[in-house]
């Protein structure tokens, strides 16, 4: 029992310190999808930066536990289109593109 009380300490513990040198997982993604946008040609920079700010936002919201589902429906062969989730996630992207010039992937130079 004592250790229930001692954990979320731990926890807060682990927050509290500070991280040098931290990878910013979420931004690194922003601009890798960035970085292919404007290497395939689909959107200049300004552009593909407003689009995946908000694809990897999105993104970003989907839970452990949901990944996991669509994880196991593709395992089982199954299409997880129809799960809640995914439709509000596929609403969701499809904002993103609303007004910005996207074009299709070009091979790159």
């Amino acid at each position: 029992m004592k250790v229930l009380h001692v954990l979320p300490l731990a926890l807060l513990g682990l927050v509290a310190i500070p991280q040098a040198n931290a990878t910013n997982i979420k931004q690194d993604n922003i601009n890798t999808c960035v970085n292919g946008a404007v290497k395939y040609k689909v959107a200049d920079k300004n552009t593909a930066t407003k689009l995946c700010n908000c694809t990897i936002g999105v993104r970003s919201n989907m839970t452990i536990g949901q990944m996991w589902e669509i994880e196991s429906y593709a395992m089982d062969k199954k299409d997880p289109s129809g799960l809640p989730y995914v439709k509000k996630m596929q609403r969701d992207l499809q904002q993103c593109t609303t007004g910005l010039d996207l074009k299709q992937p070009q091979k790159p130079a």
